[in-house]
């Protein structure tokens, strides 16, 4: 069954740069390493730019797991999370409707 997941976060304005190059060795690790991972779309707010929103879906509980423990996503944490002015919110969600 799909997982459907979304990351929500702001970090410090000065660390915006330090944070999108974190992002983007993320997505390039995912793409080459977990196929597991089906989609993953990182958004940086046009308005604040130290605003962040990611969608993200896995193929299964598996890739999640994958995922989760992969040492990309370690670096990730590593960068991201200090920089975050609050907790980042993870938010998982039912897709009943698309196109």
């Amino acid at each position: 069954m799909l997982i459907h997941i979304t990351a929500k976060y702001e970090v410090r304005p000065e660390a915006v740069q330090k944070c999108v190059k974190a992002v983007n060795d993320l997505v390039n690790y995912v793409q080459k390493n977990e196929p597991n991972t089906l989609f993953y779309l990182a958004n940086q707010e046009t308005l604040n730019p130290a605003k962040f929103f990611h969608i993200i879906v896995f193929e299964d509980e598996v890739g999640l797991k994958l995922h989760q423990s992969s040492p990309a996503s370690a670096k990730f944490v590593e960068i991201v999370y200090p920089e975050a002015l609050k907790p980042l919110e993870f938010q998982e969600y039912n897709i009943f409707a698309s196109k």
